[in-house]
């Protein structure tokens, strides 16, 4: 459905983020980006030409995304899809709205959302979208669901395709510390017009996003070796990387400031501010992050093959939405290939008999909402639930899992 109808007078000025706070916090972000990052930005000037409504879709590195996106437009001024999970303070939900940031729940079919960018396109506003629906946890593109796709078949308007270069090196998902000051490069183009949209079936659609936006930063890494300036390179690596590529045991690794160890064979990778890995002497290493954990992914696939997979962890269930504060609860978590049951304390997880507290299945999911290290949140009959698995390393076993079965639903 294309966007040629136009929204009331009345509800422009608030479809559209607030000039006074949006123009002046982009202003200092650019200042601060370019004496940071030595900020490169290339934009098609076709992308100027371009008044009306606007998709922009962008790969998603970095915490810094939204803020060099926006920079690097302006002066047009930007409506960001935010994940819900920021709206939950107060002073922060009410700076976002003043901004324009749409809120939606992620990994979820949300009409809200999706009426609200459409309304602000039927408004001639450009709404910016990331496709991977989260943050990188490897500094390559993540799973994007088809729901993009039939999003822009819907809108029917230009499409503006933003790729980053750096921003995941400059703040890695998992790092401890805040930004890492190195080099972000940025480029803008004109992806797709309006006829091509209209002139073009979903699954081509979809086709040509995700190889649009493929990207691997470890890759580039290898040849520019560009320096992230941080005292601690490998601090919190250990929340994505955890199995060991010498004993091949899971939950294994263990990070310090400069090296990844294995708790079990002693394994040990250094790094250094480039962020790629060396041996320790006669050390089995990957060469980079993403190498290690798509390597960590490619071994749970083969593992879920086998018949009786699963993973078991304790773990404690609460529900951070819930408006009667209803207390959690203590339990076993239990990862099978297609389902996330979870068991309260005092029954027995390993007993077929044993009804589980909680079933999940995620076969159609195509990632999670996370804090690697500590939690992750799954909506179920619009109820959020909270996962907190000891060891916290857990939680990105959970999320290699949600990949590995969509490696396997592909391959079928």
């Amino acid at each position: 459905m294309a966007v040629s109808r136009s929204a009331p007078e009345s509800e422009k000025s608030r479809l559209h983020p607030a000039a006074w706070l949006y123009w002046p916090l982009c202003l200092l972000a650019w200042l601060l980006l370019h004496l940071l990052f030595r900020l490169r930005v290339r934009v098609d000037p076709a992308v100027r030409q371009v008044k009306g409504p606007m998709i922009l879709l962008g790969n998603h590195p970095s915490y810094l995304d939204p803020v060099i996106m926006a920079a690097s437009l302006l002066p047009r001024r930007i409506s960001f899809l935010t994940s819900r999970d920021f709206f939950r303070k107060r002073l922060t939900r009410v700076l976002l709205r003043q901004v324009g940031a749409i809120p939606k729940t992620q990994f979820r079919t949300d009409m809200q959302a999706i009426k609200s960018v459409l309304q602000t396109l039927r408004a001639g506003g450009a709404v910016a979208i990331y496709p991977e629906g989260q943050r990188s946890l490897d500094g390559c593109l993540q799973t994007i669901d088809e729901a993009i796709a039939k999003l822009v078949k819907k809108m029917a308007c230009p499409v503006v395709l933003v790729k980053e270069q750096g921003a995941y090196l400059a703040w890695p998902r998992w790092a401890n510390g805040l930004f890492r000051p190195g080099r972000i490069t940025v480029s803008v183009t004109l992806f797709m017009t309006a006829a091509h949209i209209k002139n073009t079936e979903v699954d081509t659609l979809q086709r040509q996003i995700v190889t649009a936006l493929a990207y691997d930063e470890y890759q580039a890494q290898r040849q520019n070796r560009f320096r992230y300036r941080t005292r601690e390179p490998a601090s919190g690596m250990d929340k994505i990387i955890h199995q060991c590529p010498a004993c091949r045991r899971e939950l294994a690794m263990v990070s310090d400031p400069h090296s990844l160890t294995c708790r079990f064979c002693r394994n040990r990778a250094l790094v250094d501010q480039t962020g790629l890995f060396q041996p320790d002497g006669q050390g089995r290493v990957w060469p980079d992050l993403a190498r290690w954990h798509q390597w960590q992914v490619e071994q749970l696939h083969l593992q879920m093959d086998k018949p009786g997979f699963k993973r078991l962890y304790p773990a404690r269930l609460s529900w951070p939405d819930d408006p009667n504060n209803r207390p959690p609860c203590d339990g076993t978590l239990v990862l099978t290939g297609d389902r996330l049951l979870f068991y309260l304390s005092g029954t027995k997880a390993d007993d077929p008999l044993t009804e589980p507290f909680q079933v999940v299945k995620i076969e159609h999911k195509t990632g999670i909402s996370a804090e690697f290290g500590r939690y992750f949140d799954l909506a179920v009959n619009d109820q959020l639930l909270r996962f907190t698995p000891e060891p916290g390393q857990a939680v990105v076993v959970f999320a290699d899992l949600i990949r590995a079965r969509s490696i396997q639903l592909r391959a079928r």
